[in-house]
C-alpha cells in the first residue's frame, strides 16, 4: 500500500507505519497478557517521505517505544515516525 492508497504523505525524513497488533496466543497456545502485547514496538512500512533512505514500503520494522504520533485513519492504526526512531527491519 503506498500514500496514495492511505491517504497521507509523510514529508521530510518522516515515515509511516501500520501498527501491528500482538498476538492473543502464542504458537504453543499460552495466553500472552495485553501488557505483553502492548509492548510490541513493530510496525510495517507504509510510506516514506523524500529524505527518508533507510527503509522502503513493505518493510518490517522495529521503533523506539514512546515515539512517533499515534492516529487512526481510515479505522486503521498508524505510526508517524522519524527514521532516526526507527531501529531494525525483522527480516523472515
Amino acid at each position: 500500500m503506498n500514500f496514495m492508497e492511505v491517504g497521507i504523505e509523510p514529508i521530510g525524513e518522516m515515515v509511516l507505519l501500520a501498527m501491528e497488533n500482538a498476538p492473543e496466543k502464542t504458537a504453543s497456545g499460552l495466553l500472552l497478557p495485553e501488557e505483553a502485547r502492548e509492548k510490541m514496538n513493530i510496525g510495517r512500512v507504509q510510506a516514506v517521505g523524500p529524505d527518508a533512505k533507510s527503509v522502503a514500503v513493505g518493510d518490517r520494522v522495529i521503533f523506539r517505544q514512546y515515539s512517533g504520533t499515534k492516529m487512526e485513519w481510515m479505522d486503521n492504526d498508524y505510526l508517524l515516525i522519524n527514521q532516526e526512531d526507527i531501529q531494525a527491519k525483522v527480516m523472515g
